[in-house]
């Protein structure tokens, strides 16, 4: 029994001294303003794509693994729909709506700065308007991406970020879609 409670004891302060020696760990908040290229690929023959910006919110906790490892787990929110793609003008357009993801991201951590990659389900209403008429699904998928992250003084951070999206593929109206890009973010975060 003792040694269980000195083996509980023990990774416990192995864990505090890592959180200690973290400046990344803890609860943390983002807003950050997002510039993507989003892709709609209609029946494998014909791809409309566009650029457009936005704004996200985001959320997350880290865990200091190591004096130098780091985890996070997050969301992050989208707010505004991203285009996708136009055909003649405007008459057909097709949009990302409400899209949001779940992420974990490993880290390497060097002083005040952490590198990144990013693991996420990503999710969001994929929408094609006709003139007056749209129609629009549920898409979800796989997005991956690098980012870097900077303490700029004990709280706030800095950081920017590359994710490429993939999503399923569904049929609209008869219409196989399947929509996908890259997003690039900088933001201003706070860590609690």
């Amino acid at each position: 029994m003792i040694k269980k409670i000195m083996f509980v004891c023990g990774v416990g302060c192995t864990m505090l001294a890592n959180a200690q020696s973290s400046k990344f760990e803890g609860v943390n908040i983002a807003l950050n303003i997002n510039a993507a290229t989003m892709t709609t690929n209609l029946a494998d023959t014909f791809t409309l794509g566009e650029s457009s910006t936005n704004a996200s919110i985001q959320g997350g906790y880290s865990f200091a693994l190591s004096e130098k490892a780091l985890l996070s787990l997050g969301a992050t929110y989208l707010m505004g729909d991203l285009n996708a793609g136009s055909v003649n003008g405007s008459s057909i357009q097709s949009k990302a709506k409400n899209l949001y993801t779940i992420y974990v991201e490993p880290a390497y951590v060097m002083g005040t700065t952490a590198i990144y990659g990013k693991l996420a389900y990503i999710a969001t209403k994929g929408a094609i308007t006709s003139y007056s008429d749209e129609y629009s699904d549920d898409f979800n998928g796989t997005g991956y991406g690098v980012g870097i992250r900077t303490m700029i003084d004990k709280n706030m951070y800095f950081q920017v970020e590359f994710m490429n999206a993939t999503f399923n593929s569904k049929t609209i109206q008869s219409l196989p879609i399947q929509p996908g890009g890259t997003i690039g973010t900088g933001g201003i975060g706070y860590r609690f």
